[in-house]
């Protein structure tokens, strides 16, 4: 068994020096038809002619006007380890058409990519359509074979490389992005390619376990809501105490918690019937285990939709989690008519759940019939309602009314109890960690309206904050999770969200928007001959002859076009005018002054070696960013961005359009 096999039968990825070699990368990993045209060439005794292919994108995904490469370290080891073992040639014996020769399952055992050279612009820089990212020579047969193996390694890696720097430059520089897509992903390798291709393009890290191992990716995760729902009371709680982190003194965390909690129902107007004791139970079992990482999902209870909710009808009711291991059946309330001449649904615990708010810095219900000092615009609302003794319920959600601060119209009509149930029970037993001499990390929503829970959830701790002393509870972080996508957080942008991290999965990984990025690769040059492809759709014409790329600059700093000539030419000089073309229009076309000329390709690999220093994954993630500050704004924007050009120099022009003659069949006539 060779190297490679023994890699794939320890586990996914073999360590080969700097580098973790994905094993199921191998020739194998291809088309059937590449290695029935290898036999054909092989047959036509062209095992000694050269070719160069051209491996390109025809058009920018997501509707964007640019796109990140990414891929070419996994391209480079691929060419490293590339060679037929012999259970590959044993299997391809048994799976090629009868009548193949002997010999060539020999010439196959014997191929490497030691011949072949690779030319490619730096990982992690701004690509576009119809500038080749990787430029291959050698062998035909041999470069044909690495055909379908390079383009699954670039596709992928380069659309997933962009979408995570579009969700970056939408989120800004300061907001944390963590990938969260593993369970949803194509697969384990789509999941392992997403979580090192986010990181690429900008994101924080990653939910994937396995991806910060290998890759070295900042790995972060919170909890389920299954976590909070394992719980049902506080006699579940088996350990309560915990070493206090100055002193080592063994403390009763609950205990605590539960002091904080009640004095934090007056602050907030959160009575504490309105808080779920499972959830506390919960939370404070979790803080026990992490008291110095406590992060909390706050919005477990969550169980009915503020669209179905209606105003002035009579409200369904839930059981409180609110029990104790011996609680009675509970008992349907009747509705209050009190509750009702004021349009505002009842509480059989004769706590209100109509209230105003007039804004963020108003926009926490009160419970107790109280108003504070601090929230004098909001309205107070008495309800009663007929109970038995041992009944505890609640309503499911808080009816409020649209009103308008500053100028500002305040967005939600309604405030899940679920959530003041989740903000009261995790500041308690923040604040109880905090005697303990821990500070608390934060919470993370993962339903409602993000906007707003976000800005209710900051007023909280910066009322925390404030009557307890505790600066720190003003940076408690806030993550926010729930299908989110690039349009959301435009739309929490323009809302005026307190968010302070995103946790996004199925949009990113999936790459919902536009699943592939459609890159080809393709014959360009044989024996030093041109080829060219003729269609009559002139976008899938593609550029003859091995060619070099240039990217002329602005005298501020921009990019301005890039460049691609024939191999022949001379570089296009700084402030030297240069016309540019389009390379099928002929009536597009400008001169352009460079202040900064950079060519784009080097070579990566040649005489079976690596031929760069290549970059880690940290500096090709800054190298992205880098690169897009090169661009325009308008060129980033999300709506309607302006196209970047790729121009043709006069000479490629006049040569690709002779050969389009030349090539092109003369109808007739009759």
């Amino acid at each position: 068994m060779n190297d490679r096999e023994l890699g794939c039968a320890g586990g996914q990825f073999m360590d080969r020096g700097r580098m973790n070699q994905n094993g199921v990368v191998q020739p194998l990993l291809t088309d059937l038809y590449q290695i029935t045209m290898a036999y054909a060439y092989w047959k036509s005794d062209k095992t000694d002619d050269t070719a160069v292919f051209d491996l390109f994108f025809r058009n920018n995904p997501f509707h964007g006007e640019f796109t990140i490469f990414a891929g070419l370290e996994e391209c480079l080891k691929f060419l490293d380890s590339f060679h037929y073992s012999q259970s590959d040639i044993e299997y391809l014996k048994q799976t090629l058409p009868e009548g193949i020769e002997h010999e060539f399952f020999e010439y196959l055992g014997n191929l490497t990519a030691r011949d072949v050279t690779l030319y490619a612009i730096d990982e992690g820089t701004v690509a576009f359509p119809r500038v080749p990212i990787i430029k291959i020579e050698g062998p035909l047969i041999i470069v044909q074979l690495l055909e379908t193996t390079l383009l699954t390694l670039v596709n992928y890696a380069s659309l997933m490389a962009t979408n995570a720097a579009r969700y970056r430059m939408v989120a800004g520089k300061h907001v944390k992005l963590l990938e969260f897509g593993l369970r949803r992903a194509q697969g384990p390798d789509g999941g392992l390619s997403a979580s090192k291709y986010s990181y690429t393009g900008g994101f924080d890290g990653t939910s994937n376990v396995l991806a910060g191992k290998l890759f070295n990716i900042p790995v972060k995760g919170t909890h389920a809501h299954a976590y909070i729902t394992s719980f049902s009371s506080i006699g579940e709680l088996k350990t309560r105490l915990i070493k206090h982190k100055q002193t080592g003194i063994m403390e009763d965390l609950l205990e605590h918690a539960i002091r904080h909690r009640a004095l934090l129902s007056h602050l907030l107007d959160v009575s504490t019937e309105e808080s779920s004791e499972g959830e506390l139970a919960a939370m404070v079992s979790y803080a026990i285990a992490f008291p110095d990482g406590f992060m909390a999902l706050v919005d477990t209870y969550d169980v009915k939709s503020r669209e179905t909710e209606q105003a002035n009808t009579e409200p369904k009711t839930i059981n409180s989690d609110i029990k104790s291991e011996n609680s009675p059946p509970k008992t349907k309330p009747k509705p209050s008519t009190n509750g009702q001449q004021n349009g505002q649904s009842s509480n059989v615990n004769g706590q209100k759940n109509g209230l105003k708010t007039n804004g963020h810095q108003n926009g926490i219900a009160q419970s107790n019939g109280s108003r504070s000092p601090t929230d004098t615009k909001i309205q107070d609302t008495k309800t009663s309602t007929t109970t038995t003794a041992t009944a505890t319920t609640t309503t499911a959600t808080l009816k409020t009314t649209t009103t308008v601060s500053n100028g500002t119209a305040y967005l939600p009509k309604y405030v899940e109890k679920s959530f003041r149930s989740g903000l009261l029970n995790f500041s308690a037993v923040a604040l109880a960690l905090n005697d303990l001499g821990y500070h608390a990390l934060g919470i993370r929503i993962d339903s409602g309206d993000l906007a707003y829970l976000s800005c209710l959830a900051r007023e909280t701790f910066e009322k925390v904050a404030e009557r307890f002393k505790v600066p720190w509870f003003n940076k408690l972080t806030i993550v926010a999770s729930n299908d989110i996508n690039e349009d959301t957080i435009l739309s929490l942008n323009e809302q005026g969200h307190k968010i302070d991290c995103f946790g996004i999965g199925t949009h990113l990984v999936t790459c919902q928007r536009q699943p592939a990025l459609g890159c080809v690769y393709k014959l360009v040059e044989i024996n030093g001959q041109p080829r060219i492809k003729l269609s009559q759709d002139v976008e899938k014409v593609t550029m003859p002859g091995n060619k070099n790329a240039y990217r002329l600059y602005s005298a501020d700093g921009h990019a301005l076009i890039d460049l691609l000539q024939k191999v022949s030419e001379p570089p296009p000089a700084v402030g030297q005018k240069v016309l540019c073309r389009h390379p099928f229009q002929e009536s597009k076309r400008a001169y352009v002054i460079p202040s900064h000329v950079e060519s784009l390709y080097k070579v990566y690999w040649k005489s079976g070696k690596i031929c760069q220093q290549l970059p880690t994954l940290e500096q090709v993630r800054e190298k992205v960013q880098i690169s897009l500050k090169t661009l325009r704004n308008d060129h980033k924007r999300t709506l309607n961005p302006t196209p970047y050009k790729v121009a043709v120099s006069d000479n490629l022009y006049n040569f690709i359009h002779d050969l389009w003659l030349q090539n092109a069949p003369i109808g007739e006539l009759s």
